[in-house]
């Protein structure tokens, strides 16, 4: 088994990469929230049930649309800081700037992904609050679980290309 190589994060100069850094620090801050709120509702919801045999009512409906966008919001912060999982098993031979270009590539890539995504969801969601699609239990819309996620995947979009940019030459270091 390959020891981990831990590169260090180098935070944007430029104005676009600063304002990215930014936007991506600010939504994985408020997935951390919501990380948060859904814990401390899980909690009092079992808590409830085990002590006051009074759970709260939709919890899991909640846990699941909470996990949903918590985890769609961590994704730019990911890409900006370069956090998602390689596999490097057939590149570990090649050049640093092998590499480098071939971040670049699965960058651009993730970038249009993250941008299909995005616009899909941003269907979906006109579609769901079109129908009146509502949660069995609370009865929430379903599109508000899809409100944080639509700008989500558009960052992780554009952190994506500004993360490509800086492979193939862009920004210096």
């Amino acid at each position: 088994m390959g020891e981990a190589t831990f590169n260090p994060v180098v935070r944007p100069r430029g104005p676009l990469g600063r304002a990215l850094d930014y936007s991506c620090r600010a939504l994985a801050v408020l997935a951390g929230l919501v990380l948060t709120a859904m814990a401390v509702m899980s909690v009092a919801s079992i808590v409830g049930r085990a002590a006051f045999d009074t759970p709260i009512k939709g919890d899991f409906e909640l846990v699941q649309m909470m996990s949903a966008m918590a985890v769609a919001m961590c994704l730019p912060f990911c890409q900006m800081v370069r956090g998602h999982v390689i596999v490097d098993f057939f590149t570990t031979t090649l050049s640093a700037k092998s590499n480098k270009r071939l971040d670049g590539i699965a960058s651009l890539l993730l970038a249009v992904v993250a941008f299909v995504v995005s616009w899909r969801m941003a269907a979906g969601l006109l579609d769901l609050a079109g129908s009146g699609d509502a949660t069995m239990l609370l009865g929430l819309p379903t599109w508000w679980g899809y409100l944080p996620m639509v700008p989500s995947f558009f960052l992780l979009g554009c952190a994506a290309l500004f993360t490509a940019w800086l492979d193939f030459g862009g920004e210096a270091k």
